[in-house]
C-alpha cells in the first residue's frame, strides 16, 4: 500500500487545485487572490503554467513508485513520508490562500519549502541517479523545489503587503528590487554549489514573466529581472559544462 500514496497524495492535491479554480473556493481563483496581494514583482500570468509540468513530474513520480524499476521504488521509498507532509501543505496552502490567511499561507509554503529542502537533500546523498531515475523522481523534485523557492519570496511579499508593513520603511517597490536581487543570489548559490541546471531554470523562467509583464512592476524590478536572467544563464552554461566532469551526475548503470 505504501508504494501508492505518492501517486493518491498527488492526485488529491490536483483535485483541490482545481477545485479552487473551478468551485472556486470562497468565490476567487488563485489568480484573483494573486492580484488582490500584489508584491511589486509577480510574473505575468502564463508563468504559473508552470504548474501543469510540476503536477506531471509529480504524476510521473507517483506512477514510477508503483510499477518503476526495483531501484526506482527503492529511490522514491525514502522520500515517502516528507512528500506526504509536503502534500497535506499544499492542499491546506490552497485553502489558507482562498480564505485570505495570507500569514497562514506563509506558514505553510514554508513547510512546503522544508519538506522539499529535505527531499532535495535526501536526493543528492543518493547514489547518482539514471537518466529514467532523475526524469521519474530527481528532475520534477528539482523542478518543484525551484519553483517554491520563488513561490516563498512572492508569498513573504504578499504578507508584507496585507499587513502594510515593509521592513526598514521599504516601499513595495523597493523591497521586490531587493527580493529579485536575493532571489538571483539564491539561484546562483545554489546552482555553484549543486549544478542543478532544472532549479537554476526555474529562476530564468519566472525573471522572463517578471521582465515582460507590461503593468505592476517598476523598470529597477524589471533590469533587476534581466539582470537575473544573464547571471543565472552564465550559471547554467558553467554548471552544464562542470557536470560532464562530475562523476555523479548521472550513473553509468544502465537505464
Amino acid at each position: 500500500m505504501r508504494r501508492y500514496l505518492p501517486l493518491i497524495a498527488t492526485l488529491l492535491v490536483i483535485a483541490v487545485n482545481a477545485a479552487a479554480n473551478i468551485v472556486p473556493i470562497n468565490g476567487f481563483n488563485t489568480g484573483e487572490l494573486s492580484a488582490l496581494n500584489p508584491t511589486g514583482f509577480t510574473p505575468a500570468g502564463w508563468v504559473f503554467g508552470i504548474w501543469s509540468l510540476i503536477y506531471l513530474g509529480l504524476i510521473v513520480f507517483g506512477v514510477a513508485s508503483i510499477v518503476g524499476s526495483e531501484r526506482i521504488r527503492a529511490r522514491a521509498d525514502g522520500l515517502v513520508n516528507v512528500y506526504l507532509l509536503n502534500a497535506l501543505a499544499n492542499a491546506a496552502w490552497i485553502f489558507a490562500w482562498h480564505y485570505r490567511q495570507v500569514e497562514l499561507s506563509f506558514a505553510l509554503m514554508l513547510v512546503i519549502l522544508a519538506t522539499l529542502s529535505i527531499i532535495f537533500v535526501k536526493l543528492r546523498r543518493q547514489p547518482a541517479p539514471t537518466a529514467r531515475e532523475f526524469l521519474a523522481i530527481d528532475g520534477p523534485f528539482s523542478l518543484y523545489f525551484g519553483w517554491i523557492t520563488t513561490a516563498t519570496l512572492a508569498n513573504l511579499g504578499a504578507v508584507f503587503f496585507v499587513r502594510q508593513y515593509y521592513p526598514f520603511s521599504l516601499s513595495m517597490d523597493q523591497w521586490a528590487l531587493i527580493t529579485v536581487c536575493a532571489a538571483t543570489a539564491i539561484y546562483v548559490w545554489m546552482g555553484a554549489v549543486t549544478r542543478d541546471i532544472v532549479y537554476c531554470a526555474v529562476f530564468v523562467w519566472a525573471a522572463f514573466g517578471i521582465a515582460y509583464r507590461p503593468t505592476g512592476i517598476t523598470e529597477p524590478v524589471k533590469l533587476a529581472a534581466w539582470a537575473g536572467i544573464a547571471a543565472l544563464a552564465l550559471c547554467i552554461v558553467w554548471a552544464a559544462f562542470s557536470a560532464r566532469r562530475d562523476p555523479r551526475r548521472f550513473s553509468s548503470e544502465p537505464l
